[in-house]
Parts: structure tokens; sequence; C-alpha cells
């Protein structure tokens, strides 16, 4: 119903000084794609809009048991997969075959997770399977969705998995790992037994006004004007292609944009667009949101995970990422106590890349994660280059197309992404 996917379970965020011990947490590749709650026949946003997906798309889904998961496309698609669920024309349905429904959880079923889990089992194979595995009496006479898969998870050890984990994730383009609490209930708001775990923030805002560029933009948007639910004003002029800036969110949109911290005034620092969100209500948004504290805009109290990268599902080209003997030894590695270890993504789905794409999905089904390679929306986000996403201040670049930063020799920061995006003149490198 439209009414229960306006309040399907919502995620915290855990950080590295939160005092929560992930290990016995499950773990899932957090996705980037578009939430979507599956009410028996019907796909519904968020925001309670119904998603026109043509009848083949739900063949063999249940009829009397609501599903809770993501619409995705794979890695760095997720402004297409925003296009193909908006679209509603008869000739489009085609496009809906390269869309995989991943499902993550069973809202309706009063159940602790495990038995959820089990349940979905045995109605859906696991991403990255063809057929379903479960030892349900009932799963043999079960036919199988075509267009629907299990997002895979995976026992967490202890703090020093999940960051191998996450940081494995993130380098093939993932944008995070979910924790689920063990034994815990699914509940309708949002959840301490759901975190999130990023290296990078993001965050909604509404689009305010749309400001002509110079330059190269000079003939179109060069940034946008944007205001948090509790008022800050700023800019956002990365992260847009050239057809975005030819035909930009119009002024009432509601955006996502991705950070990595913020200022002592609390406004974002190289604010990079991520894409539109036609799933989210801002007034919802607003009564739900939590406004930051200086806490949280101080440098040395910025969760440390941002000195970080991450990443749960690799593919099969990627080695062996599971860890030391000494690591399994001591609990810390991937080890024998996973799940489906083949297979490891679940939950929040946003936007996997063309160059992940697994052989071994259904049929139509577009690029999905395998055991320790990612799903992601890296809401296509993450995989977003430069090309065309110069900012409105078309500043000088220098001899490396990099950006100078405005902070200058006395920038402090050392994460990798800023040091390839932004040159420091007369700063002494670092060993």
């Amino acid at each position: 119903m439209a009414l229960e996917a306006q309040q399907v379970m919502l995620a915290h965020s855990w950080t590295d000084d939160s005092g929560i011990d992930p290990g016995g947490y499950w773990m899932a590749e957090k996705l980037d794609g578009v939430r979507a709650y599956f009410d028996g026949t019907h796909f519904y946003s968020r925001a309670g809009n119904k998603f026109y997906a043509p009848p083949f798309f739900s063949k063999h889904l249940p009829a009397n048991q609501a599903l809770d998961g993501e619409l995705w496309l794979g890695r760095g698609r997720f402004q297409q997969c925003i296009s193909i669920v908006k679209n509603q024309k008869a000739e489009r349905a085609d496009e809906w075959k390269e869309m995989t429904y991943l499902v993550f959880d069973a809202p309706k079923l009063d159940l602790i997770y495990e038995k959820r889990l089990d349940y979905l089992k045995s109605i859906m194979p696991t991403f990255g399977k063809d057929a379903i595995q479960s030892s349900s009496p009932n799963a043999a006479s079960n036919k199988v969705p075509p267009y629907a898969r299990l997002v895979p998870v995976q026992k967490c050890l202890s703090k020093t998995h999940l960051l191998r984990e996450l940081d494995h994730v993130q380098t093939h383009g993932g944008e995070g790992i979910m924790l689920r609490a063990p034994r815990s209930r699914y509940e309708f708001k949002r959840s301490r037994t759901l975190l999130k775990v990023k290296t990078f923030f993001d965050e909604e805002a509404i689009v305010v006004s749309i400001v002509k560029g110079s330059g190269k933009n000079s003939h179109r948007m060069g940034h946008l004007e944007v205001k948090t639910p509790d008022g800050r004003l700023f800019s956002v002029g990365s992260g847009f292609t050239d057809a975005q800036r030819d035909k930009p969110p119009k002024v009432g949109t509601v955006i996502t944009y991705k950070f990595q911290e913020l200022s002592n005034k609390l406004n974002p620092r190289f604010p990079t667009f991520i894409g539109e969100r036609i799933d989210v209500k801002w007034a919802d948004y607003c009564k739900t949101y939590t406004p930051p504290t200086l806490k949280a805009a101080t440098p040395a109290k910025v969760v440390s995970l941002l000195k970080q990268k991450s990443l749960i599902f690799q593919g099969g080209d990627d080695g062996d990422d599971t860890g030391s003997d000494k690591d399994k030894a001591n609990g810390n590695g991937n080890g024998n106590g996973t799940v489906d270890s083949d297979e490891d993504d679940q939950a929040d789905t946003r936007s996997p890349s063309p160059s992940s794409k697994s052989s071994s999905s259904s049929g139509s089904t577009s690029s999905v994660p395998t055991t320790s390679s990612s799903l992601s929306r890296k809401r296509a986000l993450q995989q977003t280059t430069d090309k065309g996403n110069d900012s409105d201040d078309d500043t000088k670049t220098t001899a490396s197309n990099q950006q100078p930063c405005k902070y200058g020799a006395t920038c402090y920061r050392r994460n990798p992404d800023h040091l390839k995006q932004y040159s420091h003149p007369n700063k002494r490198a670092k060993n």
C-alpha cells in the first residue's frame, strides 16, 4: 500500500566512534537504485507514488506478501534507472527488462530477520544465481521470478572485517555497506537495528534557483542554489554532465548531493550533485531531518572512515581479499563465517558500473554484484566523471586538468580523491 511504502524502514549511520561493535551484524552492500515497496500487486516509491512497471516485471512475485527492495540497473546507471521508472509510455516497457528488483526484506512478516531471510530464499534466487537454493519444503514448488533477486548478506566478524569489506566495496565503485542487527524485527520507521556505513556523506536539498554559468558554461546552467531543511543555503556546481547542465533540475526539485565534510559554519565542502530524488517528498524529508552540529563539522571529529576506502562484493578477478590466515584465526577475516559467501550484496541500492556486470545473473538482468563485489548506486554517482562536471567557478586549471584547491598550500586534507581533483601550488608533499 502507498501508506506503508512511505513508512519503510530507514537506517541510522554507523561511525567509527559510535561505540557500536558491528561484530555479529549482517552485512550487505548498500545499493544505489530506486527504493521500491511491492505490495503484492504494485511497486511504490518512498513518497507513496506508484511505479508503472509492466506486468512481466512482477511475474512470480508473491501476491500475498509485501517486499522491500530497490529497482536497480547497475553501477553508474542511477540516472537511467530514474528515467525508466518515471516514464509511463508503453513503448518503453522493454527498458524494464534491464532492471532487477533487488529484495532485502519482507516487511509484513512478524519474524526475526533470520527467519524473514529464510522465507525470501525460498521464493527467489540470491543475486548472481538462477535457481532457488533453499531447504524449505515449499521452495521446490515456487516459480523463479525472472526479474527479482535476493540481495546477498554476510555475517560481520569484527570491525576490522567491516572496514575491509567496506574498502573492497568502494574500491569497486560501490557506495557502502548496510548492517542489520541479528534477530531484529522489521520496523516501519528509522531504526537503530539498521545502520549504513559509508566514507562520504550524502543528503538531500531543494533547488531554490538555477544560476547561469560563465566561460564554457555561459549558455547554460553553471550551478544550483539549494537549501537544506534547516535553512542553510549553498551552491552545487560539480557532478553534472553536459546534458544535465543543458536541462538542469527545476526549482522545487529535491536533489541528492554528496560531500566529504562540513565547514565550521556547517556548510558542506565540495558538494557534488548525485541525482534527482523522485521517490522523496520534501515535506516528509524535513520532518525526519536532524541538523548537523559543530561537532560533526570539526575536522578532528570527522568520521575516521573518511580516511578509508571501501567495498563488500568482490569480483572474480580481484584476487583474495579475505585477509591473512592470522586475520582469519583472530576472527577478523571473511573466513567461514559468511552466509552466501559467493555473493554479498544487500540493501539500499544505488548504481553499479557497466564494467561490473555479472554473467551469472538472470537472463536480461544487467550488471549485478557477486560475492564481494558491489552493486551500488553509487547512485551512478561515485563513478561520475569530471567531464562536463566543472563548477560555475570554472577557474583556471593546471596542466594536469586539476582545479586549484581554494585552500591552497594551507589545505590539510590528504584524501586521495581530493588530491586527484585539486592541485595545491607550493604545498610540499607529505610522505
